[in-house]
């Protein structure tokens, strides 16, 4: 009768059959009809009636506990959502055929990432994650170039080795706790345990490009088409990083030790190498892809100061704060990131270089600020989002008394000030060169522009980490 009462909850399964029923039916629609727009206004329909409904669904347990509706995985829900939502239109600038494909797979990607965020079962968890995974293999090469293609490539032979770290790592952990629940794991077995915590760190970290297995994120960012890589870098990166934050936070409670040494070694790795790395860039997708893998070193400081207070039996109140630190930086991440890709909408080249940009401030103003603000903010510049994120951050290492690692972490946000001011000094202060103009339309600045506001108004109203603050304690129990 319980399952049945479930079934019947229909408000708790809208979004799910919301997302999944529409990218059937876009593919039915493709038989009749052939216009991007339609299925851009469809699908930005169909997520934006998912994200209200998940807004307001009160908590409960669905299923017998497969799926768990509280603030903090609706949280994760929405922002992955947005992330979806932000390239929906921006996707017609460069897919020109088989629109009902395109956006059934950006439907059904995001339908997994939803399924992800409401579950704390590890099979469930996975299975929606593999989901993902192979949508955004095909739309990796949607754009059919050859260098689009190689990108796909790459990040399918890579999905396919990570996800083999991924399952040996889960059937270790079952072996240690007997459970694929997280909410229900209290010890294990100790060595079992530790070669699951080394195998899911390798599989994870191929997902969400950490230092060494982060090189497929590079060369994928960089051939993908840009909405493409804008989605890669952000709904893929941030989902990745979900399922991390449940799976490191609650499935190792007594190896709080190996998680920091780990994850701290990682993390330390992962910002120098992407930050170096982007100083002597010129490609400019490539210099945002190894910005993102800076990025991730930042994301996965978390763990690091996770397993560091569960070591030290800090208070739960320190915890809370580190996660939330990380569910906000997710936020602002989405924004920053999503607007700096689909900023090379602008640039009329397929390969575009640093010096493309010279005299963007000239032709098109709005899109050089909005730019502007939005590689401030990854450099963590006051008043922007990105210092607001980071912030925060690097106040819970300094909390938990892991000062040396927010010292290591800033340094490396003041390295990254370099290329992102070399960028910005070539749209202010270089005189444009002989080829084509930008591209201005309206469809190429206003995503980048909402997202350059967005990412102003959480670094002035910084506050805004308080309203996290309490969704972070629904992971922890509260």
């Amino acid at each position: 009768m319980n399952l049945v009462a479930d079934l019947l909850s229909l408000e708790y399964f809208f979004p799910l059959i919301a997302v999944g029923l529409a990218g059937f039916i876009l593919l039915v629609i493709g038989f009749f009809h052939n216009s991007g727009r339609l299925y851009a206004v469809i699908t930005f329909a169909v997520l934006l009636a998912a994200l209200i409904s998940i807004i307001f669904l009160a908590p409960s347990v669905v299923l017998g506990g497969i799926l768990i509706y509280n603030p903090f995985n609706a949280y994760f829900a929405a922002i992955l959502i947005i992330s979806s939502m932000f390239v929906a239109f921006p996707a017609l600038k460069n897919i020109t055929a088989r629109w009902d494909v395109f956006y059934s797979l950006l439907l059904f990607v995001t339908l997994g990432m939803i399924v992800a965020s409401f579950t704390m079962n590890l099979v469930v968890m996975f299975v929606a994650f593999e989901a993902v995974s192979l949508g955004t293999y095909v739309m990796a090469g949607f754009h059919k170039t050859k260098r689009a293609l190689e990108a796909s490539a790459k990040y399918f032979f890579t999905g396919a080795v990570s996800t083999a770290f991924i399952i040996l790592g889960l059937s270790y952990y079952f072996q240690a706790t007997r459970t694929f629940d997280l909410n229900a794991v209290t010890t294990g077995a100790h060595t079992p345990l530790l070669i699951a915590l080394a195998f899911l760190v390798i599989g994870f970290g191929f997902k969400l490009a950490i230092f060494p297995m982060h090189q497929w994120a590079i060369d994928t960012y960089d051939g993908s088409e840009n909405s493409v890589s804008a989605l890669l870098s952000t709904g893929g990166k941030i989902v990745a990083f979900m399922i991390m934050l449940k799976l490191f936070v609650l499935g190792f409670p007594s190896m709080g030790d190996q998680v920091f040494i780990f994850f701290t070694l990682l993390a330390i790795f992962t910002m120098t190498y992407g930050n170096l790395s982007a100083l002597s860039e010129t490609k400019l997708k490539r210099l945002l892809a190894y910005s993102s893998v800076a990025q991730a070193g930042y994301l996965i400081l978390v763990f690091s100061a996770v397993g560091y207070g569960q070591y030290n039996h800090d208070p739960a109140a320190y915890i809370q704060t580190i996660v939330a630190a990380g569910m906000l930086y997710s936020l602002v991440y989405i924004f920053m990131k999503g607007g700096a890709f689909l900023s090379m909408n602008a640039i009329k080249k397929e390969e575009p270089l640093i010096e493309d940009v010279a005299g963007m401030s000239k032709q098109s103003p709005i899109l050089a600020l909005s730019l502007s603000i939005l590689l401030l903010a990854l450099a963590g510049i006051p008043l922007t989002g990105g210092f607001t994120g980071k912030a925060f951050l690097f106040l819970s290492l300094i909390q938990v008394k892991l000062w040396w690692v927010a010292v290591i972490a800033i340094l490396n946000s003041a390295v990254s000030v370099f290329y992102y001011l070399r960028v910005i000094s070539y749209m202010y202060r270089r005189e444009p060169s002989d080829r084509e103009p930008f591209f201005t339309g309206r469809s190429v600045i206003a995503p980048v522009a909402v997202a350059a506001i967005i990412t102003v108004a959480i670094g002035v109203y910084w506050t805004v980490f308080y309203l996290v603050l309490p969704y972070a304690a629904y992971l922890l129990g509260g």
